[in-house]
């Protein structure tokens, strides 16, 4: 029997993908490694990973967290570039003033651009009383191999300032094979030693201990702050008895894993496994009851996500 559902209020993070931010195993590896690459002093390195894996929000989950040995906080700026058809250094320079909240004009040349964002990174460190900056740039696949001569102009000019900063840069990986193969030429050694000596490919979930750290998210995570779980907020009356969303852990990674071994996936993307787990949160199991819940509503909410549309390609 369907039940009537309850007026929910709509600017609750489940609704809003952007906001909704899950922790998850592969983040937290993720974390290990930039703590790791700073600490080496390295000065840059180098994120894959498919797309809607989870990166860009993986990325800005950790932005705040990433600190020096010391525990100090470690300023992070993200810049996500844009497809343009002009691509040029001073674009690079435009697009980062930009990400900065910077003045930017038709007439700003190149080193004004760049002299901008510079003392702008400088007075972020005397701040927050930091000799490190971190540069995300998301997207990275929409630069061409003369672009990141930009990033390197402005590490060297940061140094002479005694500001270290490291770049990261995250892409997607099947869209940058011809940009590393080229940027593995003589031609850029100066970029590729700069920052793509260190890499790391970011995947989604591969395991049902994945998913069921995912799951456990909606059951810790509170909205407002001092409100309901997630869990507890859509499906109150199960919350009461006991019932987690973790529970649905094993059914969800075998409806998944049937999909995976069909059609060779490499893992399941946070941006289709959250469109699951939130249409079984908000619609299907309010509606129908957590009792109710099978494999055939498991293969719905994977279906009603999206990921068979994207993965399956048409023959030509």
């Amino acid at each position: 029997m369907t039940r009537t559902l309850p007026d929910y209020d709509f600017d609750h993070p489940v609704f809003h993908p952007d906001r909704l931010r899950l922790r998850t195993p592969a983040m937290d590896r993720l974390g290990e490694d930039l703590h790791r690459w700073l600490w080496t002093g390295a000065t840059g390195g180098l994120i894959l990973g498919a797309a809607r894996a989870g990166k860009t929000t993986a990325v800005r989950v950790l932005s705040p967290e990433v600190h020096w040995r010391d525990q100090t906080h470690v300023p992070t700026y993200y810049v996500s570039i844009p497809l343009r058809d002009q691509r040029t250094v001073t674009s690079v320079f435009r697009h980062l003033c930009w990400a900065a909240e910077l003045r930017v004009s038709n007439a700003d040349r190149a080193d004004h651009l760049s002299d901008r964002f510079v003392h702008y990174l400088l007075d972020q460190a005397t701040v927050h009383a930091c000799r490190y900056a971190i540069l995300i740039v998301d997207e990275m696949q929409r630069l061409m191999p003369q672009q990141y001569g930009a990033f390197a102009e402005i590490h060297d000019r940061l140094l002479l300032l005694d500001i270290r900063l490291v770049v990261f840069f995250v892409g997607n990986d099947q869209e940058c094979s011809e940009l590393l193969e080229t940027i593995e030429s003589p031609r850029y050694a100066h970029i590729r030693g700069r920052f793509f000596m260190h890499r790391v490919l970011f995947r989604g979930l591969r395991s049902r201990r994945d998913v069921e750290a995912c799951l456990a998210e909606y059951d810790r995570l509170r909205y407002p702050a001092e409100g309901p779980t997630y869990t507890e907020y859509f499906l109150p009356a199960a919350y009461a008895y006991g019932w987690r969303l973790t529970a649905l852990a094993s059914d969800l990674w075998r409806a998944f894993r049937a999909h995976q071994r069909a059609y060779s996936i490499d893992s399941w993307g946070m941006q289709y496994f959250t469109a699951t787990a939130n249409t079984l949160l908000t619609d299907f199991l309010p509606r129908l009851g957590v009792e109710e819940f099978d494999d055939a509503l498991a293969r719905e909410g994977i279906a009603l996500s999206g990921l068979l549309p994207d993965v399956v390609r048409p023959v030509r």
